[in-house]
């Protein structure tokens, strides 16, 4: 005996609620999207011409990148530990980690193999004995 539940009937003055509202069309949807894609690549394209020097080589270059953490490290060590951070150059923008990396390591590699780096580290060692034998005084 299967039969119907039969409910009492709704009281006086009820309105069923209203139906719950539409869901929203793909078609907008895509349109959103597609529009928020054109102004991502709009900004990043406006982005790349405003970085751009006008010479028409890309920004990224290895040579000019190494030639700028050069200048760097030379300026530097020039200014010892007093010194503020310097930025990176603007032609390392772009590279990937793995040749940065390597960039980095042979120019680190070649300012440690320069009579400069010797200089500096041999007037780094006699500071730091003449502040221990100067401390270690009565």
């Amino acid at each position: 005996m299967n039969q119907p539940p039969t409910y009492p009937p709704p009281p006086p003055g009820w309105t069923p609620p209203p139906p719950p509202p539409a869901r929203p069309r793909w078609g907008r949807f895509a349109a959103w999207t597609a529009g928020a894609a054109i102004a991502a690549f709009a900004v990043g394209g406006g982005l790349a011409v405003l970085l751009d020097d006008d010479s028409g080589d890309p920004i990224a270059s290895e040579t000019a990148c190494r030639d700028g953490l050069r200048e760097n490290m030379t300026k530097a060590a020039a200014d010892g530990s007093d010194g503020e951070p310097l930025p990176a150059p603007a032609a390392c923008y772009g590279l990937d980690k793995a040749t940065l990396e390597r960039i980095t390591g042979d120019v680190m590699k070649e300012y440690l193999d320069s009579p400069e780096a010797e200089k500096a580290v041999e007037d780094a060692m006699r500071e730091a004995m003449e502040s221990a034998a100067a401390s270690a005084g009565p």
